[in-house]
């Protein structure tokens, strides 16, 4: 080096002098400590006691509050057949009628018997009076008064017999025409034209869904907190989005021994028939007194190393507090914990939280 001109030398000292600062300012920026996260964006809602009541959900099967296998009260050939199965039929509509030619023939017989019956007792009882004119006069006999006496009661007797005969004829060609006893659907057939019924025997089985039952097991804990009238609300797998109210109708007090649970029978409205028998439905059922409870939205739990958490909203700084959920109710959730009324915890932007973390809220808090 000591042989280059002196111009070079200065250049090159002046070239090491700027790569030496060079590299201290890179060392003095690097051991600068890096700066802090922006605050998170977040929702939060103000923590809130409120009255609340706890409910059990139950699955049970939608049964038709009326359920009838319609039968013949007299028997005879089927000379009509209209219920047919998955019909609907109303109260007093045909279902079937049999054939009435015998029936016929019987009331025509009867009515002749009837009336000529009724000729003869007028008779007995003009004669009765005559009689009665004469044994007054002493020109008949006391047994020939008898006589007219009992002949106009026997002619009676016999009136009536041949009235309730009538009435009987007439009350079995009634009982040929099978009515709907009331509204409902026709669910299965078990005759048909042409076919004989005997007296009693089925003709069709019908079903009213106008309310339907559910019977679902209630666990033994429960039992003293249900009571007949209490207010249900269903819904069914079927039918998403519907929620039916209904009202508890009995407590059985004969429990499952083998499940350690109680039959109770909910009845339900269905006045748009829009539930079918044999569906699936989930009853809750409220059981216990209402009672007062702090409570968190659903959106504010946070599910960590199997523990749940909420994180909590002081002075734009977050804190996580454990929390044990006890009941859920809808959009909300019961909870135990250092958490009060009044306190701010965040419902959205928490899964990505950790604690000490500074936030900012992201509009007016809402009461929970």
């Amino acid at each position: 080096m000591t042989g280059l001109p002196k111009s070079q030398l200065w250049w090159v000292f002046a070239l090491a002098i700027g790569v030496s600062g060079w590299q201290g300012c890179s060392e003095q920026e690097a051991a600068q400590p890096p700066k802090g996260r922006p605050p998170s964006p977040v929702k939060v809602v103000t923590v809130s006691s409120k009255q609340v009541q706890r409910s059990v959900s139950l699955v049970g099967t939608a049964e038709p509050r009326k359920r009838s296998l319609v039968a013949s009260e007299v028997a005879g050939l089927v000379k009509a057949f209209a219920g047919k199965e998955g019909q609907f039929v109303n109260k007093g509509q045909l279902l079937a009628s049999l054939r009435t030619d015998t029936l016929g023939i019987r009331l025509d017989s009867a009515v002749a018997s009837h009336r000529e019956a009724k000729t003869r007792y007028e008779q007995a009882q003009k004669d009765l009076d005559r009689v009665k004119v004469l044994f007054a006069k002493e020109l008949v006999t006391q047994k020939e008064q008898d006589d007219a006496v009992a002949q106009e009661s026997a002619l009676e007797k016999r009136l009536s017999q041949l009235e309730a005969e009538i009435r009987l004829v007439q009350d079995q060609l009634t009982k040929s025409t099978i009515m709907a006893p009331f509204p409902g659907w026709i669910t299965k057939e078990y005759t048909e034209i042409g076919q004989w019924v005997e007296e009693g025997g089925p003709v069709v089985e019908l079903v009213d869904l106008a309310q339907v039952e559910v019977q679902v097991p209630l666990p033994e804990e429960y039992v003293r907190d249900v009571r007949v009238g209490d207010p249900v609300v269903a819904v069914f797998d079927a039918l998403p989005g519907v929620e039916v109210k209904g009202t508890v109708f009995s407590v059985i007090a004969q429990a499952d021994r083998s499940a350690r649970t109680f039959p109770v029978k909910v009845v339900l409205a269905n006045p748009d028939l829009h539930i079918k028998s044999g569906m699936v439905a989930r009853v809750h059922l409220a059981v216990g007194a209402p009672y007062q409870a702090v409570v968190i939205p659903k959106d504010a739990l946070v599910l960590k190393g199997g523990k749940e958490f909420a994180f909590i909203v002081a002075n734009n700084t977050v804190t996580q507090v454990t929390v044990t959920p006890v009941a859920h109710f809808e959009e909300f959730v019961e909870v135990q914990g250092a958490i009060e009324e009044g306190m701010q915890v965040v419902v959205e932007g928490n899964e990505r939280l950790l604690p000490g973390q500074s936030v900012r809220i992201l509009e007016e808090p809402a009461e929970a």
